[in-house]
């Protein structure tokens, strides 16, 4: 689409833009006919009551001479919206056939009485009308009727006036619309567009922030806008996901160097132990004690090889699961069996608690076994001697009812300090600061 290809901030302006002329126009145009009917209304207003005027001046008492002077030979003085006009007035008494009995002297115009007035004269009823002639104003005239005794005579009074001034006022007020309508729109426009610009400043910091971003420094932040809408949120989305790359940057340079330790040591003693047997010539014995701490060392750095190529499927999400149904009673027997040893030699008593209701269980043996071994042996490590560890076996359901297996594993240990919680998934963190490997294994577990 061809508006996708124009700036957001010209779209901004464009429909603003649009929506301005819309508005203008609608309001220029409403304007213009309330004035028009205001000018209609009073003009009107001054023909009916010149009108109703003559005819009691000419069926009442008086002069009707002197009230055609009075009444026709000046200007009405009419306010109206826009200031002050004069309306010049003529009237005449007619016939139903056209025959005039009385008018104003400059009434010159021969205006015909149509069939619609005739008709609603005889009705008792007033009619407006507008006459054009060529080269002429537009005339406005009301017809009203006689009535003497409660009937209709079939003469009639017809007072009008020029349109002239009406029309006037009307060129004033659409010249004042014309000049002033593409004014405030472009007026309006330049503000929409200095007003979009300004209101994007928020995004085009990210922007700048974003490009001067580097590996070297992930500290910097955006500040947040002080008004609480969409573009704070997504400053503070912004900064939350720079929370996030900062940390993962920071775990990444503490993994690297926490391989870099555990591997260091293993390769010292493999060089050591080979430089040992290579210094000089060595008894039998002598030869295989070295080889036999080699091929130790060769086994811990091959498992700790392997812990990581498995946390490398892990997070990558292919490791290949083997789903299947077993029975839950010879798996956790298989656990115990392994772990036995660690129980043994801490003098740690396991205390194994199976839910009833559970049977068998499905899920991938392998590697499920491989993290509750883990579990288990640590429990035991880090357990005082004579503790208790405890595994219990229970049901569980979720927030959506599904119902599911929970394994709770706990232990008498020294447990984790509160500082180190956020830590102990990140591989090879340990909370003892010392690193001692005595206990095995590597922290990736």
């Amino acid at each position: 689409m061809k508006l996708e290809r124009i700036p957001v901030r010209y779209r901004l302006a464009l429909a603003h833009s649009v929506w301005l002329i819309l508005l203008f126009a609608g309001l220029g145009t409403g304007i213009f006919f309330m004035v028009e009917s205001n000018l209609n209304e009073s003009t009107d207003y001054t023909l009916e009551a010149q009108a109703n005027l003559m005819r009691e001046a000419r069926f009442g008492r008086g002069n009707y001479s002197y009230f055609l002077h009075k009444f026709f030979s000046d200007p009405i003085n009419v306010e109206e919206m826009f200031g002050r006009r004069f309306i010049r007035t003529h009237g005449r008494m007619i016939s139903a056939s056209g025959k005039v009995s009385y008018r104003t002297k400059d009434f010159s115009v021969n205006l015909p009485v149509t069939p619609i007035a005739l008709k609603r004269a005889e009705l008792g009823k007033q009619t407006f009308e507008t006459f054009k002639f060529k080269n002429m104003t537009p005339i406005r005239v009301i017809t009203i009727p006689i009535f003497v005794a409660g009937s209709f005579t079939g003469d009639l009074i017809q007072v009008g006036t020029s349109l002239e001034s009406t029309q006037q006022a009307l060129r004033g007020v659409a010249m004042v619309l014309w000049i002033s309508f593409p004014i405030g729109v472009a007026f309006s426009v330049l503000f929409g567009y200095f007003l979009t610009k300004r209101s994007l400043n928020p995004v085009r910091v990210m922007t700048n922030t974003a490009q001067g971003l580097s590996i070297q420094d992930l500290g910097v932040r955006i500040p947040l806008p002080v008004a609480k809408d969409e573009l704070r949120e997504l400053a503070e989305t912004f900064n939350s996901m720079m929370d996030r790359l900062e940390d993962s940057v920071k775990r990444l340079r503490r993994f690297t160097g926490d391989v870099s330790h555990e591997l260091r040591t293993p390769l010292a003693v493999l060089r050591a132990e080979a430089e040992f047997a290579l210094r000089k010539e060595r008894s039998a014995d002598q030869y295989k004690e070295s080889v036999e701490i080699i091929a130790k060392e060769a086994v811990h750095m091959g498992s700790i090889t392997e812990d990581l190529l498995l946390l490398a499927r892990a997070e990558s999400m292919s490791v290949a699961m083997s789903w299947q149904k077993f029975c839950l009673e010879s798996f956790v027997k298989g656990i115990i069996h392994d772990t036995e040893p660690d129980f043994l030699a801490r003098n740690i008593a396991l205390q194994v608690k199976l839910a009833p209701e559970i049977n068998e269980i499905e899920a991938s043996d392998t590697y499920l076994s491989l993290a509750l071994r883990n579990i288990v042996a640590n429990a035991a490590k880090h357990s005082e001697s004579g503790g208790v560890v405890k595994f219990d076996v229970n049901m569980s359901a979720s927030p959506g009812g599904v119902k599911g297996i929970e394994f709770d594993v706990s232990d008498t240990g020294e447990g984790i300090p509160e500082k180190d919680l956020p830590h102990i998934f990140d591989p090879f963190y340990r909370a003892d600061t010392a690193r001692n490997r005595g206990t095995g294994g590597a922290g990736i577990g």
